[in-house]
Order: structure tokens, then C-alpha cells, then sequence
């Protein structure tokens, strides 16, 4: 990653914490370099990653990117806004602990001990980084000893959530074709999630039918459209939310829901609590540092 589109906001031995805000038009858009260290990712803007290699995907807030230290990429635009994500890396040693009761070949892989190249993360995992990531990001600096337990125990779920997804993956590969409709749909929405679209515009607007999009994104995503866009659209509002004066009922509107009722229940469904709770965390983790032991 390069410097003059990312900065470091934590750091010690065992971890760091970054922000990396990357515009379409940054010559280092399309290609950062190598990863510099073993890390994974939380997508604020969709954008497509390819691993050299790989196939391409979009990097969106409903997954979190895997990436082993010097590992190749590249991106495409879907956002206008370009690749806003926060970063959190860890040692190598960090790293084969966390692989060593769930993969133990990983583990000892001198070449790519992370396997996978991104994994589904839930919505309380999403949440719980958002506000490490304010506090990390504001003074006074947070404590180190709860900073780098926080980051372990994302790292312990983004694990979980990796290997969790493999396996229920059935034997039998999807189509190339289903695979490519559901990367399709989900750039889409990444770019349109605040849109009333209905299930045949999406289809009309990738070429294929209602049905077999429906399907092929269900099976390749491993869940619904609907289900997928209001990930997208809750997500979303953290940025919004750390904002002690902004004003719920606009917000709801302004990502899509009909009414502050609405979004307050589907937010309470996602991450456990309601939005003024959110917001009120996300002030607190900005006014006052964690308290050490």
C-alpha cells in the first residue's frame, strides 16, 4: 500500500491499524504494490479485487479481504468514491497461532498460510471493527492491551467466518456462468443499493432472468438480494453515525428505508442495537480513550 493514500493510526508489535482511502484517479488505484504484511480488510466502498491469479470479486462491507504478506492484486472502480477501507495487520507469529487448531498445513505454509482470499462477515463483526476503528482513530490513543485483543478476536471471527463458508460450500463448483451473474449483481448494487430496484431491472441490467439470477446469487453468495442490499444500506450509516448531530429519520431515508421506524428495526436485527445506541457508542469511543486495567 502506499503512504500518501494510507495511513497507519495504530501500531505495536504484534499489530497495526490503517486507513487506506484510495480515489479512482490515485495512480496507485489499480495497483498498490504487494501487500507488505499478513492483513485483513473492511471495505467502507465496493470495489472489485483480483488476486493475481484468482478470480475477481467484489469487496464490498458485507466481507472482509484476506491477504498473505507480498501477495499480488489488483483493483477495478465500482464506487465512485474508490477503495475506502480500514486495515488491520498482524505478525507473522500472530497469524500461524490463529491457523494452527483450524489448519494446522496453513499454519506452517511458508508461502500463503491465509488460503482464502476474502470471507462473509457478519454484521456484529462489522460493527465491533467500526468502533475500534474510531477509538484507534482519535485522541486520546486507546490502550495497546485493548486494542490488540480487539484485533485478535476479529481475527479469531474473520477465521471462523473463512473456514465456516468453505464448508458449506457444496461439492459440486457452480457454473462460471452463475459465478459471474452473481459477481455481476453484486456490483450492481454496490453501486445502486440505495435504489428501489426490483429483482427484473437487476436481471434486465446483467442480461440474464429474474429466476436463474435468483437462484445463481443465492447459491454463490449464500444469500438473497434483498437480504444483501440491506447489509449494503446498514453498513453504510456507520460513517454517518459517527456524527453525534446526525438526524436518524434523514439518514433512514436517505439510504432507502421508508421511515426512521423501518430503519431503526432492521438496524436493531443486524447489529443488536438501535441506531441512537450505535451512534451514541461511536461518540463515546471519540471523547475518552479505553480504560486501562
Amino acid at each position: 500500500m502506499v503512504d500518501v493514500v494510507d495511513r497507519v493510526v495504530f501500531e505495536t508489535s504484534s499489530v497495526r491499524v490503517g486507513a487506506f482511502r484510495c480515489p479512482t484517479d490515485h495512480p496507485s488505484f489499480h495497483d498498490s504494490g504487494p501487500i507488505r504484511e499478513h492483513c485483513f480488510v473492511f471495505p467502507r466502498t465496493p470495489v472489485v479485487i483480483q488476486h493475481k491469479d484468482d478470480r475477481p470479486f467484489t469487496a464490498d462491507s458485507t466481507l472482509v479481504t484476506l491477504y498473505n504478506r507480498g501477495q499480488e492484486y489488483r483493483r477495478q472502480r465500482v464506487s465512485p468514491d474508490g477503495d475506502r477501507c480500514d486495515w488491520y495487520a498482524v505478525s507473522d507469529a500472530v497469524l500461524r497461532d490463529a491457523l494452527a487448531d483450524r489448519d494446522p498445513p496453513a499454519a506452517d505454509s511458508h508461502r500463503r498460510p491465509i488460503r482464502f482470499a476474502f470471507a462473509r462477515t457478519s454484521a456484529d463483526t462489522y460493527l465491533l471493527q467500526r468502533q475500534l476503528f474510531t477509538r484507534v482513530s482519535n485522541t486520546p490513543p486507546a490502550d495497546p492491551l485493548y486494542v490488540e485483543e480487539t484485533v485478535f478476536a476479529l481475527l479469531d471471527r474473520v477465521i471462523d467466518h473463512a473456514y465456516a463458508d468453505r464448508s458449506s460450500v457444496p461439492a459440486r463448483r457452480e457454473s462460471r456462468r452463475s459465478e459471474m451473474l452473481a459477481q455481476s449483481a453484486c456490483e450492481l448494487l454496490g453501486r445502486c443499493f440505495v435504489e428501489p430496484l426490483t429483482l427484473s431491472q437487476i436481471a434486465a441490467a446483467i442480461g440474464t432472468s429474474p429466476f436463474h439470477l435468483c437462484r445463481s446469487f443465492r447459491r454463490a453468495i449464500g444469500m438473497t438480494m434483498h437480504d444483501y442490499r440491506n447489509q449494503l444500506r446498514l453498513r453504510s450509516t456507520l460513517d454517518a453515525l459517527e456524527d453525534p448531530q446526525t438526524d436518524l429519520s434523514q439518514l433512514a431515508l436517505a439510504v432507502g428505508y421508508s421511515s426512521h421506524s423501518h430503519f431503526t428495526a432492521s438496524f436493531r436485527r443486524a447489529f443488536g442495537v438501535t441506531p441512537s445506541t450505535a451512534r451514541n457508542r461511536m461518540k463515546r469511543s471519540i471523547q475518552r480513550p479505553a480504560r486501562k486495567s
